[in-house]
């Protein structure tokens, strides 16, 4: 028995001794981001010792186990492949750095990694961010910024407040926000945002779809996000643009501060007259305007900090339409002056507020009948709390948000006087005089499974509507997502989403009754509340010098409200019942030669109600091809659109003729810090119309336009 003992323990020593001269497996972790610090997530990191392959979570963080010495490789779509070799295990954690494939590639990281209480948008949802200085014909107006994304178009009647359709759907359907901050209107037509000079706008988002479990009421069609410039040290830039005579001037300054913060503040002036456009017609653009923005970010007790403020003044803005020569509207006056406070903790809360005094001074002539004048007036206020957490797992984890908002209008006033010009006699009312308020709940979640990421959120809005004269009106509605991101292989990548949309009906189209640029109005306080459910289905392929994608929608819309004539000439809005559109976008770019990019972008649309007519607002087909050259102080940019007929308008349209419309732009740098830039707009001289709305001009002809910027 002691001889087999003994016998049985020499067995076991060679296992003891090469049990401990294996090298002890260790946990190392990570951070995988740009150059520029942004966290880049989804990122396969594959361990060859042991074998092993995981995906870094939302902040780019990622664990593994390694028997030092061994390789980490990382591997993304959207960047270059990096190769790490250990030959012990470090004692800090790895920072990983991608570059990315194209300079594009970083960009399309740059809008989830926002910092603002919005973002956390969905990576399933189509999203575009737009840089003003990209465009190749100088933009004056935010919808000339964001029109030639795909799925969006220009909507309503021209002139400084015209307004966009995403996907089909305008007006109040779709969210405009700037940092974070809704912006709403009395106007019937929708948001115009173009009280910010562009030259002022550093970026704008664009998301496509319904979005209102993530940015609140109003999210039916999409979301367009204005972020603006950050200035550091000087910059000065003065232009020219032939039609209108247009000019502006822009100052603007910023630097660090000795404390770690930053401050940023600009000043710009712009100025337009009257104008012919394409067929001889003379009409009513003329406008002047002044805008400001002023940036501060601090740190104080443990917390980041961070104040906006943008005022703005428009004054003697002419509206552009056909009711030109018997029927001029003009708008005196638009003030805007808004601030946004916010600061945020290391524990993972931020806090905002902001509050925004506006007002809207109407004037409309019927020549040689009467005057009518509306003077429109608010007060917005808001805030909110947002808690973000995450928790590491095998799979890649979760991160996810919780929050409340607040959101309310007070002392909305609407008081119209009116003069008739052949009696002489005067009469005033006041048809609107208002308040609003809604408050929400919201959760979202962003799970990694793999290599796929889910995000789902949930969200429930109380709105309560007051008008003096008429009964509290109050709703309550629950919005919902669900999207998935799935990387394939050869650097394609599937997305799917399915998410409900929601409008409240806005004071105006309850309340308002009287004078508005387009006619009579009269309010209905019985309009039911607006819902849809969007279905999506993409596919991205990320290639060494080639991004394409292609994305299919459904939207179905419920209680569609919408603007229909009454006999006696006036209109109103209903409940029309419900109504789809369906739709293709694609868009993306090729890396042709070391200087020479082309991009594509495009959609096509259509949308009927539940008795087959066609909705309104649903733009014309199109296509648009860019060519870009870049090489050392020169710059070469044009852009070719193609827009189709459209003979199926809807309520308040015309049929549209198709357009070929072409933009480009020449930029050379002087001396450092020095440059001219060169504009064409419509070269081609097409004699066209922006949108199929009835009381639309004719667009401009072929127009030039000369640039100077200095930013030493």
């Amino acid at each position: 028995m002691k001889r087999l003992f003994l016998w049985f323990l020499s067995g076991l020593m060679p296992f003891s001794f090469a049990s401990a001269a294996e090298p002890r497996q260790q946990e190392i972790s990570g951070r995988i981001e740009t150059a520029g610090g942004l966290p880049i997530e989804r990122a396969r990191v594959t361990v060859d010792k042991p074998p092993q392959r995981v995906f870094s979570r939302a902040r780019g963080e990622f664990s593994v186990r390694c028997d030092a010495p061994c390789e980490i490789s990382v591997e993304q779509p959207r960047f270059q492949s990096q190769a790490v070799t250990l030959s012990q295990v470090p004692s800090a954690p790895l920072r990983i750095v991608l570059l990315p494939k194209q300079e594009i590639f970083e960009e399309l990281d740059v809008t989830a990694s926002r910092g603002d209480g919005a973002s956390f948008a969905p990576l399933s949802v189509a999203s575009t961010v737009v840089e003003v200085a990209e465009k190749a014909a100088s933009p004056s107006t935010l919808t000339e910024i964001v029109e030639g994304v795909a799925g969006v178009a220009e909507n309503g009647q021209g002139g400084l407040f015209q307004v966009f359709s995403i996907r089909g759907v305008s007006r109040h359907r779709v969210l405009t926000l700037v940092e974070g901050m809704p912006i709403t209107s009395e106007r019937r037509a929708g948001v115009s945002t173009s009280f910010i000079d562009p030259t002022l706008i550093g970026s704008v988002d664009v998301l496509r779809g319904p979005a209102s479990t993530y940015y609140g009421s109003g999210a039916l069609g999409g979301v367009v996000q204005v972020f603006p410039r950050t200035f550091q040290g000087w910059s000065v830039e003065t232009g020219y643009r032939g039609f209108g005579a247009e000019r502006y001037l822009q100052f603007g300054n910023g630097a660090a501060t000795s404390d770690g913060g930053s401050w940023s503040m600009a000043v710009a002036h712009r100025r337009s007259e009257d104008d012919e456009i394409a067929d001889g017609t003379r009409v009513n653009s003329h406008y002047q305007q002044t805008s400001a923005v002023l940036q501060y970010a601090w740190t104080a007790r443990g917390l980041d900090w961070s104040f906006l403020a943008i005022p703005s003044l428009g004054e003697d803005i002419g509206k552009p339409n056909t009711d030109l020569p018997e029927r001029v509207t003009e708008y005196p006056r638009e003030e805007h002056l808004l601030m946004r406070l916010e600061m945020a903790s290391e524990a993972g809360w931020t806090v905002a507020a902001h509050l925004h005094p506006n007002s809207l001074k109407t004037e409309v002539l019927e020549v040689g009948e009467s005057l009518s004048t509306v003077d429109n007036e608010s007060l917005e206020l808001g805030a909110s709390w947002v808690q973000s957490w995450s928790i590491a797992g095998p799979k890649g984890g979760a991160q996810g948000r919780l929050g409340v908002d607040y959101f309310a209008r007070q002392g909305v006033e609407a008081s119209e006087a009116e003069r008739d010009l052949v009696s002489g006699r005067s009469s005033g009312t006041s048809t609107l005089d208002g308040r609003q308020q809604e408050a929400a709940a919201f959760g979202s979640v962003r799970w990694s499974w793999g290599a796929a990421t889910w995000q789902s959120g949930v969200r429930f809005t109380w709105q309560e509507q007051a008008n003096r004269g008429f009964e509290n009106s109050e709703d309550g509605a629950w919005s919902a997502f669900v999207g998935v991101a799935q990387p394939l292989a050869n650097g394609f990548e599937l997305v799917a989403n399915l998410g409900t949309g929601l409008r409240f009906a806005t004071l105006s189209e309850r309340f308002f009754t009287g004078t508005t640029g387009r006619g009579q109005v009269v309010g209905n306080p019985l309009l039911d509340p607006e819902r849809g459910v969007n279905t999506d289905l993409g596919l991205r392929w990320f290639g060494e010098r080639t991004f394409f994608s292609a994305q299919v929608f459904r939207l179905d819309i419920d209680d569609y409200i919408e603007r229909i004539d009454l006999d006696d000439g006036r209109r109103t809005f209903v409940n029309l019942g419900s109504g789809t559109i369906d739709g293709l976008e694609i868009e993306g770019f090729h890396q042709l030669a070391d200087h020479w990019t082309l991009s594509w972008a495009g959609h096509m649309l259509s949308g009927e109600d539940d008795a087959g007519l066609p909705l309104a607002d649903v733009p014309a087909d199109r296509l648009q091809l860019g060519v870009d050259y870049r090489h050392n102080d020169w710059r070469v940019r044009a852009q070719y659109q193609l827009r189709s007929s459209k003979d199926d308008p809807g309520s308040g349209e015309l049929p549209l003729e198709a357009a070929h419309l072409l933009n480009a732009s020449l930029r050379y740098r002087l001396t450092d810090g020095l440059a001219l830039t060169l504009r064409g707009r419509n070269l081609l001289d097409e004699t066209y119309r922006t949108s199929a709305d009835d009381k639309v001009t004719v667009a401009p002809g072929r127009t030039w336009g000369l640039s100077v910027e200095w930013a030493p």
